[in-house]
């Protein structure tokens, strides 16, 4: 069946914070079927500044790139007059065509690090029976972020519990907001997904939030500043502080890690991933797998 060709399909966003996408890529390569790497052909970002991605970085890639899973796709995905998020989400459904039609579809950023994501492709080959008919049956999963918030010398300030939600893989990449399809049914799997977001340089935040698909969704300037102020005297007194639901990030705890991948793997020490199961009954299962042989 034509279905279960490239069952598992990654698929990136390549902007300013290009750099980051080398240690994502590590986490998945060996367990994806297919890598798909999208960027502007003109050298834009969403809000129409200027990006510069110097070639030794494909270069990179390609020395990475051992058995030839990765495509690089450029294309105009900046318009004028066009909101970033709208741009953002224009972008993911013309991306979602190149990676090509059936399989599921992880769309995953730069700056997110899926440690042993073996065991989150065994269960999608597991359940690629979901596959079959997307049009008519359509599944998404979400995955719990484990967001980074800032860093100093001594390691990282991360939103604790993990209990944000980020919407991960799809067998519908139909797009409506960013990474949100609105369609079907939308199942949780207990897996972590490293999220460094905002442990960046000073010079990295600026340029994120000046650039990104939430650029207008919240008073940025304002968040900078609080960001700016966190050190290690005071990040224990951060409440509820989401810039847009502040119920999403509670508190912060700080992990001891000289670098971001010395925190990966300490963080995957600390907290393994678990073998994951379907939230559906079993009856269910059964109907969806028998339907799938026909």
């Amino acid at each position: 069946m034509s279905y279960k060709k490239n069952i598992i399909k990654a698929g990136y966003l390549l902007s300013y914070d290009y750099s980051y996408i080398i240690t994502s890529i590590k986490q998945i390569y060996e367990e994806v079927d297919k890598i798909v790497i999208s960027y502007d052909a003109n050298g834009k970002t969403w809000a129409g500044n200027e990006v510069f991605i110097p070639e030794s970085f494909f270069s990179e890639i390609k020395n990475l790139d051992k058995q030839n899973k990765i495509v690089f796709y450029k294309d105009s995905f900046f318009i004028p007059g066009m909101q970033p998020m709208e741009l953002e989400t224009r972008q993911r459904n013309m991306m979602a065509e190149k990676m090509g039609s059936g399989g599921w579809h992880i769309h995953i950023d730069g700056d997110e690090y899926a440690y042993d994501f073996k065991k989150l492709a065994q269960f999608l080959r597991r359940h690629s029976y979901l596959l079959k008919n997307p049009e008519k049956k359509s599944f998404n999963f979400q995955v719990n972020f484990v967001t980074l918030f800032k860093h100093n010398n001594e390691g990282y300030f991360v939103i604790t519990p993990f209990e944000e939600k980020c919407m991960l893989i799809t067998n519908y990449p139909k797009y409506e907001y960013a990474r949100l399809t609105n369609k079907g049914k939308t199942l949780p799997l207990d897996f972590y997904l490293i999220h460094q977001s905002w442990a960046r340089d000073v010079q990295e935040i600026i340029e994120k939030i000046n650039n990104w698909g939430h650029k207008n969704d919240f008073d940025t300037s304002t968040f900078l500043n609080l960001w700016n102020d966190l050190n290690a005297n005071n990040y224990k007194n951060f409440k509820d502080f989401h810039p847009l639901d502040k119920t999403q990030w509670k508190e912060i705890s700080f992990f001891p890690a000289k670098s971001i991948d010395e925190f990966i793997s300490s963080f995957a020490k600390k907290y393994p991933q678990k073998d994951l199961q379907l939230d559906l009954s079993s009856t269910k299962k059964f109907k969806l797998w028998f339907k799938s042989l026909f």
